[in-house]
């Protein structure tokens, strides 16, 4: 006898699903954003061209992050965020260092390259990344409302043992 899985289909399950999506979509873009350009560093074809800026101001800031070796930087954050995200670990965390990234990427595209015509382009990944940031760590708000902690007190060495519960949590 087979078991047949069955969904209660309602605003919240398909919300899940869209916010899932998003998640996915943001990881696998910043594996490949990151991934295309340390193939380039390792002599090997890029996925895609690395953009080195449409405006003088735009240039000038990407290229001083490669001369002073922070867009390697960057580009590995870009991998380790991504598959956090695509394989559903340490979320959270995966966005908090993203959201960095994905504010400067979304500043370069519309700011220093004058792109406000792209402003809500839901095909421009240089807005649709710091969007999806946005909206994905409101989603999991709950994780980051204890950061919000008005008078917060400092912690023990006991404390580290927290970490290692927290890891090992399926929330």
């Amino acid at each position: 006898m087979s078991k047949q899985i069955s969904y209660d289909w309602n605003l919240s399950t398909i919300v899940k699903i869209l916010l899932t999506g998003g998640r996915l979509y943001l990881g696998g873009w910043m594996i490949m954003s990151g991934t295309s350009y340390w193939l380039t560093q390792l002599g090997l074809p890029t996925i895609f061209p690395q953009p080195v800026g449409n405006t003088p101001l735009s240039s000038q800031m990407l290229v001083t992050m490669i001369e002073v070796g922070l867009f390697d930087i960057v580009k590995t954050l870009e991998i380790v965020c991504g598959l956090m995200l695509v394989f559903n670990r340490f979320v959270p965390l995966g966005l908090v260092i993203a959201m960095p990234i994905s504010a400067v990427v979304w500043y370069n595209a519309i700011i220093l390259n004058g792109r406000y015509d792209r402003l809500f382009s839901p095909t421009y990944m240089g807005v649709m990344c710091f969007y999806l940031s946005i909206i994905l760590m409101l989603a999991y708000l709950r994780f980051y409302a204890p950061l919000l902690t008005w008078k917060a007190k400092m912690g023990g060495l006991g404390d580290f043992k927290k970490l290692i519960e927290a890891a090992k949590t399926e929330d």
